[in-house]
């Protein structure tokens, strides 16, 4: 076993990212280096990683209803590993 390998696994560059929301119907929003994807009430978002690596990294999803308040350090939605799991729990 590596051990100096510890980068996750699960890393996905922007645009294939990008491509896998769009072929499971979601609208996609580039906003810089930050994306929302829209499908029906679900919303998935991330931002592109700097340096160079284009990785899509703090990927999560939320309701559409659903918003953050800084008044109280609320984060909506779920943080998840992947887009491919984002997608799933968007259902």
């Amino acid at each position: 076993r590596d051990e100096l390998n510890t980068q996750n696994t699960h890393t996905m560059k922007t645009q294939n990212a990008i491509k896998k929301l769009q072929k499971a119907g979601f609208k996609v929003i580039e906003n810089g280096s930050r994306f929302s994807a829209s499908r029906e009430s679900d919303i998935i978002e991330f931002i592109q990683n700097g340096g160079g690596s284009d990785q899509a990294i703090c990927i999560r999803v939320m309701s559409a209803n659903d918003h953050d308040d800084m008044m109280t350090d609320y984060s909506a939605g779920t943080y998840c590993d992947n887009i491919s799991q984002a997608i799933r729990i968007a259902g």
